[in-house]
């Protein structure tokens, strides 16, 4: 079914958390759209410093003051900031600001950007909000996740004050998998090869045979414009989620190895019982909320890798005209440049 569009096209844009890796890919696709762009992040964004269609709002998100003047003239806003935090048992500080960033500031912020006359509200959300065991392979229809970590909770809650807001403002969210591409260091790229750094084989949780939803970085933004052109009166997109994704689901350590193997390594793998790290990743987080020391491995990430995390992007190929730019293999390719300046600017002479 092809949607009625209202492109995007010129538009004054906020991009909350417009510094990140996933930030800063949309404010690139944004400006090359004729867009001015308004960031708001907590740390500058550098790289496009002298861009006069590029604004930056440097400071806090629950600064209301900050957001409401970064609202200013926007019709459009990309809401990526949130805390990627995966314990269950946290310092009840740590508990406080997760909550506070992922949950009360999106809904301040929906509240704000009403008030200023936006119009359309894309907010990217994480297939962490229906993760369980029997969930891989289902569509949008699936319940939210029982999960108990701070990233899901405070995603769920995000996600439904999104899909749940009422006014003029249409808002839609968007759930990535795994999001990877030309510059990721945080989440994929530095723990795998600091562990080749070590010496350490490649972990395989499990059995190695369960499936996750992977997403290369232009394909969300390209997700991302899509859903916005198509916020338009009457249209299935508003309050709606989509499952965005390469459409290609592979286990977490084969995603690893095929990384590690286009720029020449060939890694070792050992395979981890799930009860085992299991334990592991309990007595860490038990550790991390009784003495602040960040735990090594969640038990969240135990059960991501572990379940079949993978699901149908059937809605979002009807309802927004996407198909990934770039399937799980292509988009590691895409990184092969980057990786290897990553390697050599790291003194990782490889094994």
């Amino acid at each position: 079914m092809v949607q009625e569009l209202r492109p995007i096209d010129g538009c004054h844009c906020l991009v909350t958390g417009g510094a990140g890796f996933l930030g800063v890919a949309l404010v690139r696709a944004l400006r090359k759209r004729g867009c001015v762009v308004h960031v708001l992040d907590a740390v500058a964004l550098p790289s496009d410093a002298g861009d006069p269609g590029v604004v930056s709002f440097l400071g806090d998100i629950r600064d209301a003051a900050l957001v409401r003047r970064s609202l200013e003239g926007v019709k459009v806003v990309f809401h990526t900031a949130a805390i990627i935090e995966l314990a269950r048992y946290a310092p009840k500080e740590v508990v406080e600001r997760v909550h506070s960033v992922n949950v009360d500031a999106t809904q301040k912020l929906l509240a704000a950007a009403e008030a200023a006359g936006v119009e359309r509200f894309v907010h990217t959300s994480s297939t962490a909000t229906v993760v369980s065991p029997t969930a891989g392979g289902g569509d949008e229809s699936l319940p939210y996740s029982p999960g108990l970590d701070l990233y899901a909770i405070t995603k769920i809650a995000a996600e439904k004050a999104v899909r749940g807001h009422r006014g003029t403002m249409r808002t839609c969210s968007l759930r990535p998998g795994g999001i990877y591409g030309p510059g990721e260091r945080k989440q994929l790229v530095a723990g795998t090869f600091l562990a080749m750094r070590r010496g350490e084989p490649l972990t395989a949780i499990g059995e190695g045979t369960s499936r996750l939803d992977y997403t290369h970085v232009d394909n969300l933004v390209d997700a991302q414009l899509r859903a916005a052109d198509r916020l338009v009166e009457g249209s299935p997109v508003a309050g709606s989620a989509y499952f965005i994704s390469d459409d290609q689901p592979v286990n977490h350590a084969e995603f690893s190895r095929r990384m590690l193997r286009a720029v020449g390594m060939v890694p070792k793998l050992r395979y981890v019982p799930t009860s085992v790290l299991e334990k592991v990743a309990y007595l860490s987080e038990k550790r991390f909320e009784h003495f602040g020391h960040k735990p090594a491995v969640c038990i969240a990430q135990v059960q991501v890798c572990v379940y079949d995390n993978w699901y149908d992007i059937s809605a979002a190929r009807r309802d927004l005209g996407y198909a990934p730019i770039y399937d799980t293999d292509a988009g590691i390719q895409t990184m092969v440049p980057d990786l290897y300046g990553y390697l050599k600017s790291s003194g990782f002479q490889g094994r």
